[in-house]
């Protein structure tokens, strides 16, 4: 009992913030200043810029490809849009969201950072797709499984110029994978990627350089979805559809 007297008590986000300048921290998006009201919307892993680490790779790769016009669907807290936008400067960057509450997050971002043109519209569907008829350079994609009606350069021919990073739910559609392979095959390669649970070493290595002591969801408890009213924990898997 007297042991956990002294125990020190976990720290808020705000703490770890401070510590690294109020900017992420690392990744292709380090030094991307964080608004506050983000302060206890993002998770310790997206202020550390380690969130989904093995795309940072993919995002390297992309940065020789002169990107101009991206199409992000899914753009939750901004952390996605914002960051892409700092890495790529692109003449504009369509955000789909349907969520309107988190449209004023997103809008922080560009604020507080000065960033590139943005555009905030609600829900990815297959008659705003095909309202596109300018080039896109680069299309990234979380829309828990709308991936297969939204993906298909047979219907919406921008898509076969187009770079795509995608999110897979395979959980939610059957043959995923395999429907998109087989739409893309002819004009991209293909690559999956998959999560990198070393993020789990990588950010108790920072915490404990940080010297403090905070809450974080770690691998694999940080994917999951509602199936037949149960938790079932998922891992992530991603698409990398690089143009030819």
């Amino acid at each position: 009992m007297i042991k956990n007297l002294f125990k020190k008590k976990p720290v808020s986000k705000d703490v770890l913030i401070e510590k690294v300048g109020n900017r992420i921290y690392f990744g292709p998006f380090s030094g991307l200043k964080i608004p506050k009201k983000l302060n206890k919307v993002l998770s310790v892993t997206e202020i550390l810029g380690l969130y989904e680490s093995c795309l940072h790779p993919v995002l390297n790769e992309l940065i020789n490809c002169n990107i101009k016009n991206i199409v992000l669907v899914g753009g939750n807290n901004g952390y996605y849009s914002a960051g892409l936008s700092y890495i790529f400067n692109p003449e504009l960057i369509k955000i789909y969201e349907t969520e309107k509450v988190l449209h004023e997050f997103i809008d922080a971002w560009y604020l507080e950072n000065k960033l590139s043109k943005h555009e905030i519209n609600g829900a990815a569907t297959s008659e705003e797709f095909t309202k596109i008829n300018s080039k896109i350079d680069f299309v990234f994609m979380d829309c828990e499984g709308f991936e297969v009606e939204l993906l298909n350069p047979s219907k919406f021919l921008w898509q076969k110029k187009a770079n795509v990073i995608l999110e897979l739910h395979p959980f939610y559609v059957d043959n995923l994978l395999s429907t998109l392979c087989e739409r893309f095959r002819e004009t991209h390669e293909i690559k999956i990627i998959y999560d990198d649970f070393n993020e789990n070493l990588k950010i108790e290595t920072l915490i404990k350089a940080f010297d403090i002591d905070i809450e974080y969801i770690l691998h694999p408890n940080h994917r999951w979805i509602q199936e037949n009213g149960k938790k079932v924990f998922t891992s992530g898997s991603f698409l990398f559809l690089k143009e030819r």
